[in-house]
C-alpha cells in the first residue's frame, strides 16, 4: 500500500540505502569485533567474550554490547602495550601503530621489533597486538557515537529489521499509527504489525475529516469506513513518515559510520600483522617469563 499511496519511487530506493548503509556498517563491525577478539584471545591467552549481537537484538543493545567487550579488550591489552612501550624504540613504536604504515613497511617493522626485544616477550604476536588495540582508541570512539545517536529511534530497531521492506521500515520508524508499540517491537515481526486497524470506534467516525478524504463523499457509510482506515492505508502520513525514517537511518549513519569503519581498519590490521608474523616464523606469544 506504501507504494500506492506515498513517496516517488527515488524516495523508498534512498530509504532502503540508507537502510543497507547502516546495516553494512553495523555488520562491519560485528565482525571487526570478533575478529580482534580471536586475535586477542589467541595471541595474549585472554578469554574475552561477546555477548549475543545483531539478529533479534537492538541495535543500541548490540552497540552497547559492543562497547563492553572492547573495553574489556582494552584493559586485557593495557599492561602489555606499557611494557612494550618500555622496551621498544619510540619511533619504532610510532610506526607500528601508525595507520599509514605500508605492508612492506610493516614487514620491516616486525623483523627489527623483533630484534630489539628477543629474549623480552616469547615472540612479537601479542605485543603487537597488545599495542594496536591500545592505539586504535575504538571505546572512546564508539562511546562517542553511541552518543551523537542516543536519541535516534533507530536504536530500538533490532537489526534483522534494517533487511525488511520498506513499508515495514517506515511503519518500524514513524509515530503516526497510535496503537503500536515501540519501533523495536513492531520491527521485530510481531503480528500486530500486520494487521490494519478496521474496527469502527464506539465513538462513531472521525470528524469532517473522513467525509473529506473521502473518495466517495456524500455516502455516509463509506464515509464512516474511510474515516476508520488507518493513516498508514490512507496515506495521510506515510509520505511524511517515509522521509522522517529515512532521515532517522541517514542521521544514524553519520552518527556510526567513523566508529565502524576504526573497527574494521583496526581487525584488517592486526590481520596483516599477524600474518607477516606467521610469515616469518616469529611465533604468536607474550611476554617471556
Amino acid at each position: 500500500m506504501l507504494s500506492l499511496f506515498s513517496g516517488t519511487e527515488n524516495e523508498r530506493l534512498r530509504l532502503m540505502r540508507a537502510s543497507q548503509s547502516l546495516h553494512d556498517y553495523l555488520q562491519g563491525c560485528i565482525s571487526a569485533t570478533r575478529t580482534l577478539l580471536c586475535v586477542l584471545n589467541q595471541h595474549l591467552n585472554t578469554s574475552v567474550t561477546l555477548e549475543p549481537v545483531g539478529g533479534g537484538v537492538s541495535i543500541g543493545e548490540s552497540l552497547e554490547r559492543l562497547l563492553r567487550a572492547v573495553r574489556e579488550m582494552h584493559a586485557a591489552a593495557e599492561q602489555t602495550d606499557r611494557h612494550v612501550r618500555k622496551v621498544a624504540r619510540q619511533d619504532l613504536y610510532t610506526r607500528m601503530a601508525s595507520p599509514e604504515t605500508s605492508l612492506q613497511e610493516k614487514g620491516a617493522i616486525i623483523q627489527d621489533f623483533y630484534q630489539d626485544t628477543m629474549g623480552i616477550f616469547v615472540s612479537v604476536g601479542g605485543p603487537v597486538v597488545a599495542m594496536l588495540l591500545q592505539n586504535a582508541g575504538l571505546p572512546e570512539q564508539l562511546e562517542a557515537a553511541l552518543r551523537e545517536a542516543e536519541a535516534s529511534p533507530v536504536l530500538c530497531l533490532p537489526m534483522d529489521a534494517l533487511r525488511q521492506s520498506s513499508e515495514k521500515l517506515v511503519m518500524a520508524l514513524s509515530p503516526c499509527p497510535a496503537d503500536r508499540g515501540p519501533a523495536g517491537e513492531t520491527a521485530a515481526g510481531s503480528e500486530r504489525e500486520e494487521l490494519p486497524r478496521t474496527a469502527v470506534s464506539p465513538a462513531g467516525p472521525r470528524p469532517a475529516e473522513g467525509a473529506k478524504n473521502s473518495p466517495f463523499p456524500g455516502t455516509g457509510v463509506a464515509e464512516r469506513l474511510w474515516g476508520c482506515l488507518p493513516d498508514v492505508i490512507t496515506g495521510r502520513c506515510t509520505r511524511i513518515a517515509l522521509v522522517a525514517a529515512t532521515g532517522h537511518l541517514e542521521e544514524a549513519c553519520q552518527a556510526l559510520a567513523s566508529a565502524c569503519k576504526s573497527f574494521q581498519l583496526a581487525a584488517a590490521t592486526a590481520e596483516v600483522y599477524m600474518a607477516l608474523i606467521a610469515e616469518q616464523q616469529l611465533g604468536t606469544g607474550g611476554v617471556a617469563h
